[in-house]
């Protein structure tokens, strides 16, 4: 066995903070994940670096923020110039394998590092590469030997297991339950080799259906207090919107009232649950080839769910619970830890190569966690995170007041939609500011409005606003980042919070 630790990488899709048991806020039974946050350090105020897919997950592999990496949309094509973590391992003479949905273009063929063995389970990103040619998923082809033929029909006119259909497949031939067979494969192919695995599962991300659907009771179900709230007009506009949109045509839901949401929220814990399970697959295995003992472990989500926060689901917006995620690493002989200290998705192949002893490179702009995974929490209040949001004709967007229904929100034509949305979140302490390239902005006390149902931008907190600003000006010097933010005609007149010229 090598002496060079190996890297494994659990991740889920639309996984909020609070969705597994070990969180202690939540009646979901993740006993394998628990127990690994029990062996290791758990990040308990960890942030995605944008809420939505493709920027989050190339943010995860280059350690590099969405505007610096230029992943800004979803299913874009991440730049062969920008190096994944995969990549630089390979160089040292890592082996590597991906498992699960890559979303970051050419979701078939294997790459960027990983190139050693690739597990494809997503159908419907097939058109990015406009190349039919290559045929299916592997997870497609894998139902086929198992007696299932496809009956839906994706792009191109091409047969596809749409993801409605799969969710409606018994246990046995699931995504997770296909994962983990090829990771354990993977493992058994290659534990006499240094690996990075990377194992990307879709759950818990929509249509929000599994095997595990039954597993809640939607009677053992609390809504969220923020779900009976209305939103002030301090809100950004486009939030409010979302949040109507959700009130009166959710498309989750099978009755958009107290018990349909609530079943909801069943189904969702009931997909985490089945995560859990396959997951614990995996890490036995890991245990029994002898591999756990030099393999660091890192389980996270590329973001969160608001599930029924602020009446709104999914992602794609500002708040906790679309932005914090679920973080656990655990190092070959590093003690367990519950780490309170704010970290950021974009610290992930920082800390990965510290912990192996490889230097971290200039470009990369994330930091090694290797210090709080060793000694644990020092100054948590003085950690600063920053959040993006690129502004983009998608899933943010939300009819305006009478616009016909759409089938789902990504579908609505332009004239349909509101202005730009694209923002910076900043947090550090019990404070977290937003500001909007609209010129609203958003100011919450976590400690006191963990909910966020409660803007306080203009209660007399111009010390703190100041303070935020300074450091998201830094940060935005420090990254070349270049995004323009300008503060409402109460709080200020425009700001530029990335030349640093501030007129109060």
């Amino acid at each position: 066995m090598t002496t060079r630790p190996n890297v494994l990488i659990i991740w889920t899709d639309q996984q909020h903070n609070e969705a597994i048991g070990a969180s202690g806020r939540s009646p979901v039974k993740t006993p394998h994940l628990d127990e690994l946050a029990s062996t290791g350090a758990m990040f308990e105020q960890a942030y995605c670096t944008q809420p939505v897919c493709s920027p989050s997950r190339a943010s995860v592999l280059t350690g590099m923020y969405p505007h610096s990496h230029g992943i800004v949309h979803c299913n874009d094509v991440l730049d062969a110039d920008v190096p994944t973590l995969a990549e630089i391992l390979r160089d040292e003479g890592y082996v590597g394998g991906y498992v699960g949905k890559w979303h970051l273009g050419f979701e078939l063929r294997p790459q960027r590092g990983f190139d050693d063995f690739w597990a494809s389970t997503e159908d419907v990103y097939t058109a990015h590469d406009a190349d039919v040619s290559e045929g299916n998923s592997k997870y497609h082809e894998w139902l086929v030997t198992k007696g299932y033929e496809p009956t839906d029909v994706g792009k191109f006119g091409l047969p596809v297991f749409s993801r409605d259909t799969v969710t409606k497949l018994p246990e046995e031939v699931s995504k997770p339950a296909f994962m983990a067979e090829q990771t354990i494969n993977f493992l058994d192919e290659h534990h006499d080799e240094p690996f990075v695995l990377s194992v990307n599962y879709l759950e818990p991300h929509f249509p929000f259906s599994s095997p595990y659907d039954g597993r809640y009771d939607p009677d053992d179900i609390e809504l969220p207090a923020s779900w009976y709230a209305e939103m002030d007009d301090t809100v950004p506009q486009h939030y409010r919107l979302l949040r109507e949109y959700f009130a009166t045509r959710n498309p989750y839901v099978d009755t958009n009232d107290e018990r349909g949401w609530k079943e909801l929220i069943a189904r969702y814990l009931g997909m985490c649950s089945l995560i859990d399970t396959y997951t614990g697959k995996i890490l036995d295995h890991l245990t029994a080839t002898g591999l756990a003992d030099n393999t660091i472990v890192v389980f996270t989500s590329d973001h969160g769910d608001m599930m029924g926060q602020l009446r709104l689901v999914c992602k794609s917006v500002q708040f906790e619970r679309a932005v914090r995620v679920p973080l656990i690493i655990r190092a070959p002989g590093a003690e367990p830890r519950r780490i309170t200290t704010p970290t950021s998705l974009v610290d992930i192949t920082p800390t990965v190569l510290d912990l192996v002893g490889l230097p971290i490179p200039e470009h990369m702009e994330g930091k090694s966690l290797r210090p709080l995974i060793e000694k644990g929490d020092s100054a948590p209040d003085d950690a600063t995170v920053v959040i993006e949001w690129h502004d983009w004709d998608g899933i943010a967007r939300v009819p305006q007041a009478g616009s016909p229904e759409p089938l789902r929100l990504w579908d609505l034509a332009p004239n349909d939609q509101p202005e730009s949305v694209g923002a910076r979140t900043i947090r550090r302490g019990r404070w977290k500011l937003s500001l909007y390239a609209t010129g609203e902005a958003e100011l919450y006390d976590l400690e006191t409005d963990p909910q966020e149902t409660r803007n306080v931008v203009d209660d007399d907190n111009e010390d703190v606003i100041d303070d935020l600003l300074a450091r998201l000006r830094t940060w935005q010097r420090d990254t070349d980042d270049d995004f323009v933010i300008s503060l409402p005609s109460s709080s200020g007149s425009a700001v530029s919070t990335q030349d640093g010229d501030e007129h109060r």
